[in-house]
């Protein structure tokens, strides 16, 4: 249960974080009567999600998404397999 709070907790300060690095981003945009982009955002329209990071925007197509989360589970089932095999391995070596 602490490790669960503990990640809540960094989940809270990495919102807050970028929470204020936008509201500051927009006040030096109101101070210099300029139109620069968030820092961080996420916007998403019904075929198309919008990433901005550091003021460059990123455009992802759904279909292109919902394959890259795809090839990810896959890589991830692999790791994660690869990680028991190594435990297991030195379960073995030296816990036997």
């Amino acid at each position: 249960m602490n490790r669960i709070y503990q990640f809540l907790l960094i989940g809270l300060v990495l919102t807050l974080v970028i929470l204020g690095l936008n509201i500051s981003n927009e006040a030096i945009n109101q101070l210099t009567v300029s139109q620069r982009p968030p820092i961080i955002d996420v916007q998403s329209s019904s075929s198309q999600l919008v990433f901005h990071l550091a003021g460059q925007q990123y455009d992802l197509d759904a279909d292109k998404l919902s394959q890259a989360c795809i090839v990810m589970a896959s890589w991830f089932e692999r790791a994660v397999e690869y990680l028991h095999k190594i435990w297991r391995i030195f379960q073995v070596v030296f816990l036997s």
